[in-house]
């Protein structure tokens, strides 16, 4: 038996090896070695806080994503996937040259796929300060209400925000808004949650993911009132100087939108305001706002906030007449008491009007008089008074030092 197994054992032995020679070969036949490379392999990154923890944050310059080259049987290469892949950058082992290396896996296919040149695989980082500010959040209305309502306030909660990031990014931040849709709402919004987007001072969104918000969402609120038209009335009040008067009067506008409460709209059906032309000589062009007229607990909402005031004054004739002291009427002197007009020269008055009344004024028909009604001993002014004056006539305003003794 021993002689039949030793019994050419060499060619045996060749045999076997051609045997495993064949196997291999056949193997490589059917399932050859193959090197393929899988672009754009996402990078994790880890240990970020660790910069943070130094007031410092970062922005990726290169290795953001990779290309990993391998080798393996076909069979296994074909059956790879980029999400068979593990590329993690220790944030914690950052360099001082700024980088980071990259270690690459293959969890499910360590033993039977090789990573080529897995010692190249480096993220290259930039370090910045970070910057930590705060801003109020704006609430920004997108479309146009009802017909018939206005937006009498939004509001947001929380209305500030913390944003954090990158110093170079923080310097670039005009504000914080969020964008409610109101377009054709005919009722108030209570509590809408939305999400605060951050605006550059050229009005470009920012990208959110290079910064930090305290606060992801904030509740929205808008409130609607409604609307009326209304007529708006601007009556005249006072006198013009001696001898002006005013001859045309003008205001725009005639309506204004109001809002409110549906209760108090009702108790309003115009707008009243006045114009003071006391002692007023010139023409006058002016602007009033509208809102001083308002007494209700309504608001002005219209694109006219003030109303545009003409007046147009003119100066009148005038005539001067004039009296001697006798010819002054003393009516209505308390009994006990004697008046005595301390004055020798004659007292102008001047009347003011059209040319066509002034010659029909003279001075008998004015019939100036002093009222001496409760008054007391004493020296003091006293206004001349007039019995009768036409309409479209005025008069100065003059008066004379009195003195009232106590009769014996």
């Amino acid at each position: 038996m021993k002689e039949r197994l030793t019994k050419n054992i060499g060619l045996k032995i060749l045999s076997t090896a051609l045997a495993v020679l064949l196997w291999i070969v056949i193997l490589n036949v059917d399932d050859p070695v193959k090197t393929e490379t899988f672009e754009d392999i996402p990078v994790t990154k880890i240990n970020e806080k660790v910069l943070q923890s130094k007031d410092k944050v970062y922005e990726v310059v290169s290795g953001d994503t990779i290309d990993v080259k391998v080798k393996g049987k076909r069979s296994k290469i074909e059956a790879l996937r980029k999400s068979d892949f593990q590329a993690i950058a220790d944030l914690s082992q950052l360099s001082i040259v700024d980088a980071v290396p990259i270690v690459v896996s293959i969890p499910k296919y360590n033993r039977s796929v090789d990573i080529i040149d897995r010692d190249t695989f480096t993220m290259q980082v930039r370090l910045e300060n970070l910057k930590t500010e705060q801003f109020r959040i704006d609430v920004v209305e997108k479309g146009t209400v009802a017909e018939g309502y206005y937006i009498k306030e939004k509001t947001a909660r929380p209305n500030i925000i913390q944003v954090s990031g990158a110093e170079t990014v923080m310097n670039k931040i005009k504000e914080v808004v969020v964008e409610v849709d109101v377009n054709n709402i005919s009722e108030s919004i209570k509590n809408r949650i939305l999400i605060p987007k951050v605006y550059d001072k050229n009005g470009t969104l920012m990208d959110s993911s290079k910064m930090t918000l305290n606060y992801e969402e904030v509740e929205v609120s808008v409130n609607l009132l409604k609307t009326k038209t209304v007529n708006l009335f601007i009556e005249l009040k006072g006198t013009p100087y001696y001898g002006y008067e005013y001859v045309n009067f003008e205001y725009e506008p005639k309506q204004v939108v109001i809002a409110g409460e549906q209760e108090d709209l009702d108790k309003v059906q115009y707008i009243m305001g006045e114009y003071n032309i006391d002692f007023k000589r010139n023409d006058i062009v002016d602007e009033v706002n509208i809102q001083d007229f308002i007494k209700d607990n309504v608001i002005l909402i219209d694109e006219n906030q003030n109303a545009v005031i003409n007046i147009d004054i003119e100066k009148l004739d005038s005539k001067e007449v004039s009296y001697a002291v006798d010819e002054l009427e003393i009516r209505n002197l308390p009994q006990g008491l004697s008046a005595t007009i301390n004055k020798d020269a004659e007292i102008d008055v001047f009347v003011y009007g059209h040319n066509t009344l002034l010659p029909n004024i003279n001075k008998n028909d004015l019939k100036p008089y002093i009222d001496f009604s409760d008054a007391e001993a004493g020296t003091k002014l006293y206004n001349i008074q007039f019995d009768t004056v036409e309409n479209g006539i005025t008069l100065s305003n003059p008066s004379v030092s009195v003195t009232l003794n106590e009769s014996d």
